[in-house]
């Protein structure tokens, strides 16, 4: 069940964009911050990833600003995406390789990491052995859905590849594990590709084979002619 609402969840905000937007960035945040990394001044993998989840996180509500159809910003130093219903949070995965287990995710190290397991948890207990009225059951379809979704990602630093996983996060109280469902929607290909893996059954197309729109190539050309007079 939880399976399937995640693969129309990817699905959804795939097409609408939102997803391929969010791993572009988290790509360009990470190499851009290995290029400037340098341990003889005293970075290390906690500044590296620190850096990396605060300057996405500052990226990202820049980028989603001018949309109407998202809401990003910050909460208690924390990225929060409101989109088609749903809210996400995201966090780096530990250690140093790009196959990092979305499993070794670990709640219980952020207050703020930790409101969405928890909501999610709440609300499902609520509606556990609830079975909604025929007629109430279109109207209340999400009722006893997760609501807060969860882009755990992972960095390696030697190549620059990153993966990146979506799930519905959930409180690991009594043992349980930390998703309801979860799922690889990005990992960095060999040619530097940027793929959205999509859901099961879904065409959708990829990040990285939409054209450029005009309005970009028109400004790329116009700062290389301006470069270009510069050196004159």
């Amino acid at each position: 069940m939880h399976e399937d609402l995640l693969a129309e969840v990817t699905s959804d905000w795939t097409a609408s964009g939102v997803l391929p937007e969010l791993v572009g960035l988290l790509r360009d945040v990470w190499r851009t911050n290995l290029d400037r990394h340098e341990p003889a001044l005293g970075d290390d993998a906690v500044t590296l990833g620190m850096g990396s989840a605060r300057n996405f996180a500052n990226r990202t509500v820049q980028e989603f600003a001018r949309r109407t159809d998202v809401v990003a910003d910050l909460q208690g130093n924390s990225l929060r995406v409101v989109h088609l219903g749903r809210i996400l949070r995201a966090s780096k995965l530990p250690g140093k390789s790009v196959h990092a287990d979305p499993y070794s995710v670990d709640w219980e190290s952020s207050a703020t990491r930790h409101q969405g397991p928890a909501a999610n948890s709440q609300q499902l207990e609520l509606f556990d052995g609830f079975e909604l009225p025929d007629e109430e059951l279109q109207a209340n379809s999400r009722a006893n859905s997760p609501r807060y979704l969860h882009l755990a990602w992972a960095g390696d630093a030697e190549t620059g590849d990153i993966a990146a996983h979506l799930g519905f996060p959930r409180d690991t109280k009594d043992g349980a594990g930390p998703w309801f469902a979860v799922r690889l929607v990005h990992r960095d290909l060999p040619g530097d590709q940027l793929p959205i893996v999509p859901a099961t059954g879904y065409d959708a197309d990829r990040f990285d084979q939409r054209p450029v729109p005009p309005i970009a190539v028109r400004l790329r050309d116009a700062e290389q002619h301006a470069a270009g007079n510069d050196g004159a």
